[in-house]
């Protein structure tokens, strides 16, 4: 009696074995298999229904999900390099060839006058070609999570009008008429302040290159949250694609002979805003376009 129960243990640990074995070889199969199939969702999966197999199945599925992010990731983050090569090539080339062209005028010419006009031409292409660079440092930094914050208080009123104040000549010559809340008390955020006024710098230029007369600056509080809008209004002519407006490359004009733009500006702002907890949204309404920027406030009060 006991020998033919021990030789039926015995034939049911070998079928045991048997499938087991079978399945870790299926197993390992698919292991092999990940690499050729990594984004697409690949999955292990084990017939031999054994708690602790089943949870170790379930466990190495768990790693190739990290695997995959991990691998989408990568690959995005090579097509952003090869947009923003792509990018940086088409964009630096316009005020490189401007430069060009004005330094062989400027050597050609005998003309004081001419001479002078050239060297302000050339400046002004230099000083773009400045912009452009830290533009692209800036979004460099920031995709490759490079870019550290310094968090704490700042009055948000205050950095707004020093910034723009900073481009009063700019928006003197191009008569855009700039309008600031009236009794208005400090309106303290949660920021990191580098990031901040390259923020503003960003739109203040936007302002510039786009805005037709005016442009309009308020605040308003939402719960825990400042929120900033600016508002400028729209020349006749001007052809805003206000969905694309946070659009990497993005320009208003869609055959990009903006030579002033890299259209860099509101897409790496809006990246910043969002690495300090915030928001940022357009939209364009009647001839208005508007920034809507929402920080996180600390104790702020508004009349």
């Amino acid at each position: 009696m006991w020998a033919l129960v021990f030789a039926f243990l015995t034939v049911a640990l070998l079928f045991y074995m048997y499938f087991v074995k079978r399945e870790l070889r299926k197993l390992r199969q698919q292991v092999k298999e990940i690499p050729k199939h990594a984004s697409f969702g690949s999955r292990l999966s084990f017939d031999f229904r054994e708690k602790e197999l089943m949870q170790l199945v379930d466990e190495l599925n768990h790693m190739i999900d990290a695997f995959e992010g991990k691998n989408r990731q990568a690959k995005q983050m090579e097509e952003n390099v090869k947009l923003s090569i792509a990018g940086l090539s088409h964009d630096l080339r316009t005020p490189l060839t401007s430069i060009n062209g004005y330094v062989q005028l400027l050597n050609e010419t005998r003309d004081e006058t001419k001479r002078v006009h050239y060297v302000k031409i050339i400046e002004q292409s230099v000083k773009r070609l400045i912009d452009m660079t830290d533009h692209f440092y800036d979004l460099a930094r920031i995709e490759t999570n490079q870019k550290e914050m310094a968090l704490a208080s700042i009055s948000l009123s205050v950095v707004v009008e020093e910034i723009f104040l900073s481009f009063y000549e700019q928006f003197e010559e191009q008569q855009i008429e700039l309008e600031f809340p009236e009794q208005l008390q400090d309106t303290h955020i949660i920021a990191d302040k580098f990031m901040l006024i390259r923020v503003l710098q960003n739109i203040a230029q936007n302002i510039l290159r786009y805005a037709k007369s005016k442009a309009v600056i308020s605040y308003r509080n939402e719960g825990d949250d400042l929120v900033f809008i600016i508002k400028n209004d729209v020349k006749a002519e001007s052809k805003v694609a206000v969905e694309k407006v946070f659009t990497r490359f993005y320009t208003e004009v869609s055959s990009r002979t903006n030579t002033e733009a890299s259209g860099l500006g509101l897409y790496l702002s809006k990246k910043l805003v969002e690495k300090m907890n915030g928001t940022m949204d357009a939209e364009l309404t009647g001839n208005w376009f508007i920034l809507t920027i929402r920080f996180l406030g600390v104790g702020v009060e508004m009349k």
